[in-house]
């Protein structure tokens, strides 16, 4: 079991609950010894006049240039650690849930590697967060998720997949542990995701080098931020980002293919009045419409 762990926190207009997060650290090593690193990602409030009141933190002031980014600097900036564990601001962290996390690094079930390591996440009103998901594919962006078929669903929705530990494709990254072997092996983050899509990429380049990513029910978190939905920019980023990897994934014939669906399913609910599917699969169509956040060079992201 890792020895020593980081904790890796990406903080934006957010440090109060980023203490709150903090707060509860000592409590969910359960006796692990931490190490705590707050990467502040330009924010334009106080954040860094509270984040110099904390005591055992790093803090490491940047530029805002994603999500991503914002992890790479942070994990450059630790210390001797044996794995580290990515965190949201915006969370709560259960008794002994990140031990749980980190127990469950290493050798796994028939001689598995588990290189990745996700938690039961919980939203404010204590509902299972649906955090579970199956790559992407061309059926899975039709929009028939509602039907439940693992074949036509991203998201995880059957309630026993959340009540026993076991591999998945990947999963939610507001709260993920990761062995120091594995992230050596698969390297940095990738950057070119400003928000959106960047854990999607790396929990399948683990996968790709043979590691697992596991869901551990025996730790949980609380998501503080889970049901507050995104903005008008953040879905549209969101849809682009995942053109953007099935492309690069799958290949050019494929990602247009996808880029289609996912307009059509744009254009489905901007029928039925939601003005950010109209922003969406406009801005799928038209590089110029998007925001400067997002891929303006071509058509298909690339």
């Amino acid at each position: 079991m890792p020895a020593r762990v980081g904790l890796v926190v990406v903080n934006y207009n957010s440090a109060h609950l980023t203490r709150a997060l903090l707060d509860g650290v000592p409590a969910a090593l359960a006796g692990l010894e931490g190490e705590v690193v707050v990467v502040d990602n330009g924010s334009q409030d106080d954040s860094l006049e509270v984040l110099a009141t904390l005591t055992g933190v790093t803090v490491v002031p940047s530029t805002n240039e994603g999500y991503a980014a914002g992890l790479n600097r942070g994990i450059a900036a630790l210390e001797r650690v044996d794995a580290y564990v990515a965190l949201n601001p915006d969370l709560r962290l259960a008794p002994g849930s990140l031990r749980r996390l980190v127990e469950r690094l290493g050798d796994g079930p028939d001689g598995a590697r588990v290189g990745i390591t996700a938690p039961l996440v919980r939203d404010a009103d204590g509902s299972t967060s649906w955090s579970l998901r199956r790559d992407p594919s061309l059926l899975r962006s039709c929009g028939l998720g509602s039907t439940g078929r693992p074949a036509l669903s991203e998201y995880v929705r059957d309630p026993q997949a959340y009540g026993h530990a076991h591999a998945v494709d990947w999963a939610l990254g507001a709260c993920l542990a990761v062995s120091w072997e594995c992230a050596q092996e698969i390297g940095p983050w990738d950057e070119s995701y400003f928000l959106y899509s960047e854990e999607t990429d790396y929990c399948m380049r683990a996968r790709d080098l043979g590691w697992q990513v596991w869901f551990e029910p025996a730790a949980e978190v609380t998501h503080e931020g889970g049901g507050s939905g995104v903005s008008d920019a953040l879905h549209e980023m969101q849809v682009l980002n995942r053109v953007r990897l099935v492309r690069r994934r799958r290949g050019t014939a494929y990602g247009w293919a996808y880029l289609g669906a996912s307009t059509a399913q744009e254009l489905w609910w901007a029928a039925k009045g939601n003005r950010r599917n109209r922003r969406a699969a406009l801005a799928l169509v038209v590089p110029s419409r998007r925001s400067a956040k997002s891929s303006r060079g071509s058509v298909l992201p690339q």
